[in-house]
């Protein structure tokens, strides 16, 4: 009677080096190419398990501070590349020899564990988005609080409009814009001489200097930096006028519920809620549209604004 036994080979350099790199797929999938089913798997589902538990901490955890996700996100990029790291580690002795081929590691199997870790992946991507997402400014509308072409990272929990805060959301075209909430559902909403004025009550705005124009606005190289508060706004926050532009006066109007009044705080460049959607702008939004809040700025030419806070 024979008895049966796996066999065994030698593999060449290069062919040892494309089943280590496996591991970059997917942490422990070169070991369970090799035969090391068990091993690959825990290091797999280690590493796969890091990333559903940052996406669900992030969903179950308050906002903190830039430096706190920042240090929290490098823990967890940390610990995964460590998994990796130990995987290579581990299959690289392994891959000078291999073992008789069981049908879980075959070509087909790794493709299917790869659509698997993948699906996964993607999975807990969209999860951590119903937390955080990021974003970049398209766009001069917001300037001088957000600047064309900066990244920053915004809170998808946030659908609540409140007076002067900023917020995400898709206008009618269905395309995501950023502007700052002016007035809410049951309010009066009109502007005169460029003052936004909510029930009654003027806007304060006091001027802060110049800036150079982000566009240039009939021969003006520079703008008018002022301080405004809204009415019933817990802070104030910058804008920018640089000429005649979008309206500066708009009839007193108001709100249905469950609607939101939108400004620029670059008040002559932004289509906002001045604006009817047949001219570009976004008219009175529902505030059903708000996708959420920025929160940091996570890049910008002016590398001292990295990290702080983007959404006031």
């Amino acid at each position: 009677m024979t008895a049966t036994t796996d066999t065994f080979f030698d593999r060449s350099t290069p062919a040892r080096v494309g089943v280590t790199a496996l591991n970059l797929l997917l942490p422990g999938l070169g070991l369970i190419r090799l035969g090391h089913g068990r091993e690959g798997i825990l290091i797999g589902a280690g590493a796969l398990a890091m990333l559903w538990l940052m996406a669900g901490l992030a969903l179950a955890l308050p906002v903190g501070t830039f430096a706190m996700q920042g240090l929290i996100l490098a823990w967890f990029y940390l610990v995964y590349i460590t998994f990796l790291f130990f995987s290579i580690v581990r299959t690289w002795p392994k891959s000078r020899r291999d073992r008789g081929e069981q049908w879980w590691s075959r070509w087909y199997a790794i493709v299917l564990w790869w659509v698997l870790s993948i699906t996964s992946s993607f999975a807990s991507s969209g999860l951590l988005h119903l937390s955080y997402k990021p974003f970049y400014v398209a766009s001069e509308s917001m300037v001088p609080t957000l600047m064309k072409d900066e990244k920053l990272i915004a809170d998808m929990r946030w659908h609540q409009p409140q007076i002067g805060t900023i917020v995400l959301f898709r206008d009618p075209q269905h395309i995501v814009r950023i502007y700052r909430v002016a007035a809410v559902g049951g309010q009066t909403f009109e502007m005169r001489n460029g003052v936004p004025i909510i029930d009654g009550h003027p806007a304060i705005q006091k001027p802060k200097g110049e800036m150079p124009a982000p566009v240039s606005w009939s021969g003006q190289d520079t703008g008018q930096v002022f301080a405004e508060h809204l009415p019933g706004e817990a802070g104030s926050h910058r804008i920018l006028l640089i000429g005649e532009g979008a309206p500066r006066n708009v009839p007193a109007i108001r709100l249905p519920a469950g609607t939101m009044y939108l400004l620029g705080d670059d008040r002559d460049l932004a289509p906002d809620s001045r604006v009817g959607p047949d001219m570009g702008g976004v008219g009175v939004m529902p505030a059903s549209a708000i996708m959420g809040r920025p929160l940091y700025l996570t890049w910008s030419k002016d590398r001292n604004r990295i990290g702080q806070r983007a959404d006031h």
